[in-house]
């Protein structure tokens, strides 16, 4: 007999999470190989915690259902253990289910657990704190702040507090040691990079891959304001990397002194760290089951000839010094 077990995060993302409990109830009537739990969180750590304890009771499978912070605790639980993780992504990113294409569609995602394949994947960790996606210093940790303690949920709520803050951030300094060498570079935001996404297809490392023992670093450097709006369609184009404002490394170890104590972003959770910050890799950390076969809906980029998507990239690279010989 095979065990699995649901963790719920009652409060992540939006509804539906009766219809899912449902659904999952119906389709368990045909698997009696398993041998299933539910558990709903209470707060935050305890979905870790309740993985961890999953692991001692040697299930085979613990299932993540809610958002990229719901499945950053669960994996955390199943670091180096023989249960594999699957997820039910009903949060407001869903930033590792889009990379790995596990559906948004609950009944598709719940399918797979049972007949999907699996793979491993890696864990970032700074300052021992760890994280599936991404993570980072700077504007996207601010606006993660400002979100989690709202009383609401939702792309247009992110959106909201991205255009609150962001004509108000001030870029930071920092000095990073990466790849045996040096440099100072005052940064919008700086983003380790597991996956390739923050989540709602916002690719800020579009060639990430989460199964390579490396993280891409992405560096927004300060740009003009008034670039903000092309700067924007580029995350969802996947062209960001073009953008003469952003830099990406490839690396398994940083280190990021800045002048100040602040925020760090992990997975859509910000909390606050020290002035200096120590990133590094564990390869091949947690075992997650994916489904066979299954294609998300197709990206913009997707759609799109290559020869339409080449002429796209290059002129918004040429539009962007234009703009800003025009506001000057």
């Amino acid at each position: 007999m095979k065990k699995v077990a649901f963790i719920l995060n009652p409060i992540s993302g939006t509804g539906r999470k009766k219809v899912i409990l449902e659904y999952i109830d119906k389709v368990l009537r045909y698997h009696p190989e398993y041998a299933a739990e539910f558990y709903r969180t209470k707060c935050v750590g305890d979905a870790c915690n309740a993985a961890k304890e999953y692991v001692k009771r040697e299930y085979d499978i613990v299932v993540a259902i809610g958002g990229d912070g719901t499945v950053n605790e669960v994996a955390e639980g199943l670091i180096n253990s023989s249960a594999k993780l699957a997820v039910i992504p009903v949060g407001s990113g869903n930033g590792l289910a889009r990379h790995m294409n596990i559906p948004l569609n609950y009944q598709r995602a719940v399918d797979s657990i049972f007949n999907g394949r699996s793979q491993f994947i890696d864990a970032g960790v700074i300052n021992g704190k760890v994280f599936f996606c991404t993570a980072g210093v700077g504007f996207d940790a601010v606006v993660g702040e400002k979100f989690n303690n709202s009383g609401t949920r939702g792309l247009m709520t992110y959106v909201e507090f991205c255009a609150k803050e962001y004509v108000k951030y001030r870029p930071e300094q920092y000095k990073i040691s990466i790849n045996g060498s040096q440099m100072s570079q005052k940064a919008f935001l700086i983003t380790f990079a597991n996956s390739s996404q923050w989540g709602n297809n916002a690719f800020i490392a579009p060639d990430a891959n989460i199964s390579d023992g490396m993280v891409d670093m992405v560096v927004w450097r300060e740009a003009p304001k008034v670039t903000m709006p092309l700067l924007t369609a580029e995350l969802f184009l996947k062209t960001l990397k073009y953008s003469e404002f952003v830099d990406t490394y490839r690396c398994k170890e940083v280190v990021i002194e800045r002048e100040k104590e602040g925020l760090v972003q992990f997975d859509g959770e910000s909390v606050m760290m020290g002035k200096e910050l120590r990133l590094s890799v564990m390869h091949k950390a947690v075992e997650v089951i994916v489904p066979i076969g299954w294609k998300p809906f197709p990206l913009i980029k997707d759609i799109l000839p290559q020869s339409v998507m080449e002429i796209v990239q290059q002129q918004l690279k040429d539009f962007v010094p234009r703009l800003k010989d025009m506001v000057k």
